[in-house]
């Protein structure tokens, strides 16, 4: 019997010894397990915990203003509310959907469309830069996963006056044309953001608090100063309206330039565009024609080549040329002027546009001359106009001219340029002969209004004719050209 009872309680320790012993295997493996979380899985699994309870915000920055040369707000900024989900906080996107389409005046289809795109993402826009009314009409709905955030808005006061000299910027804030492009970096400012803390439920997601060490404050952009006067703009724009409507043309453009400065007061062309509704217009359509745009200038280039042939003293101002009563035959091309004339002066030849009379200057100087004036006025370079995709204009090297071109030049042909370059040039001969580099813009100032860059002081390019020259082309020349209507020629 007690043999018995001593196998019973040998058995007995055997069985606790095995459940002893698996006990302490099981703490041994929990124990390594908690020494894995807490060492191989702790960067991961505080990286999940972080993005399932912190939120990051962002605190846009504001855009700064555009002005005219008086302080007048052309281009300015504004707050906008924009609609936006959180996909995984939604659990029925059709119903939410249906609920949203009214508030928001979108089809149910498209804003479930939207949700199903983005499943897998915590951040979409439903809709930016609603109406104040559509977005109080959202948050009334209390849906969960719905929010809305404010947005800067890019408006224009003045409208289409100056679309193409400003440019555009586009749904993210970025400047894409024109001098919001140009001055883009300068303008945006730098966006802060707010980091708060979340409680764990998947919906009705609330903040508990926010982390201000993990918060910094947005940068506004700065301010750009242009030398334009809105007062001039605008008269010069409804003229120049009225003359495209008058000619029926199908386009126009017209430069105000302060000769001694290079400081452009007006920038206008038509048709234009609102640069806040830019999506209705073709990027043809936005293009800046005064800057960007080349063109053969006619009968408008002569007083240009005029000037070089007084510097090369191959025309006495006293000087009376034959024009041969508007038909001349100079080697196998005929000219023609679009009325007869007999003798004419120089100062005659210019004011009323004798191609042939032009013709006969342009013989005696020769292609070397002619070509070393057109550059010396900036022909065929850019201006130097700190304004994105100017255009350099044509002028084909001397090499490739020909017995044409020697004619062909000084009327016009053969040569593509810019109306910025045409106002430019014509400024150096009524600024006494200095080429100065033409300006847009005044000033960069910071957010608070400072003077960051200042571009007050004009440019000196170089001198293209001696002070008597000018002199004399501008009060004796140009006179008599604005008098006969700038001497139009068939």
């Amino acid at each position: 019997m007690e043999a018995r009872y001593a196998d019973q309680d040998r058995g007995m320790m055997a069985v606790g010894g095995a459940v002893l012993v698996g006990i302490c295997f099981l703490f041994a493996f929990l124990i390594a397990r908690l020494v894995h979380i807490n060492t191989s899985l702790s960067p991961k699994l505080r990286t999940l915990v972080t993005a399932q309870q912190t939120g990051r915000s962002v605190v846009p920055a504001r855009r700064g203003c555009i002005l005219d040369s008086g302080g007048r707000i052309i281009a300015g900024t504004r707050p906008r509310p924009s609609v936006f989900a959180d996909p995984s906080l939604i659990e029925d996107f059709e119903g939410l959907a249906r609920r949203l389409s009214p508030a928001l005046r979108l089809p149910a289809g498209l804003i479930e469309q939207t949700l199903r795109e983005n499943v897998s993402r915590r951040f979409c826009w439903l809709s930016r830069r609603v109406d104040p009314e559509v977005a109080a009409g959202v948050e009334a709905l209390k849906c969960d996963g719905i929010g809305t955030r404010d947005e800067s808005q890019r408006y224009y006061p003045m409208g289409a006056m100056l679309g193409s000299t400003l440019g555009i910027v586009g749904a993210d804030g970025d400047g894409l044309e024109g001098l919001e492009q140009f001055y883009d970096r300068h303008m945006r400012g730098s966006d802060g953001h707010h980091v708060a803390i979340f409680n764990g439920r998947k919906t009705k997601r609330r903040p508990i608090w926010r982390d201000a060490g993990g918060c910094s404050s947005a940068e506004d952009g700065g301010h750009v100063v242009l030398t334009v006067d809105l007062v001039i703009q605008r008269i010069v724009a409804r003229h120049l309206r009225e003359t495209v409507d008058e000619f029926e043309a199908e386009s126009g453009v017209a430069l105000v330039m302060e000769p001694s400065t290079g400081a452009i007061l007006a920038m206008a062309q038509f048709p234009t565009f609102d640069p806040g509704r830019y999506g209705e217009v073709s990027r043809e359509e936005r293009r800046n024609r005064c800057a960007c745009e080349v063109l053969e200038p006619g009968s408008t280039f002569k007083p240009y080549v005029a000037s070089g042939a007084l510097i090369a003293g191959v025309v006495d101002v006293d000087e009376e040329i034959f024009c041969y009563n508007g038909v001349h035959r100079i080697g196998r091309r005929t000219l023609h002027d679009s009325s007869p004339h007999g003798n004419l002066t120089f100062a005659g030849i210019v004011a009323k546009s004798s191609n042939i009379g032009m013709g006969i200057i342009a013989e005696r100087m020769g292609n070397a001359a002619i070509h070393r004036t057109v550059r010396a006025f900036g022909f065929g370079s850019r201006t130097g106009l700190r304004f994105p995709g100017e255009a350099a204009g044509l002028v084909l090297p001397l090499r490739e001219w020909s017995v044409y071109s020697t004619r062909s030049v000084p009327m016009g042909h053969e040569i593509a340029v810019t109306p910025l370059q045409l106002v430019t040039a014509f400024s150096a001969i009524v600024n006494g002969g200095t080429l100065h580099r033409p300006r847009l813009v005044r000033a960069l100032l910071d957010a608070r209004g400072e003077v960051v860059e200042s571009f007050d002081r004009p440019e000196v390019v170089r001198r293209v004719l001696p002070a008597d020259v000018a002199e004399y082309m501008s009060k004796d020349i140009l006179v008599g050209v604005v008098k006969n209507g700038g001497g139009k020629t068939a």
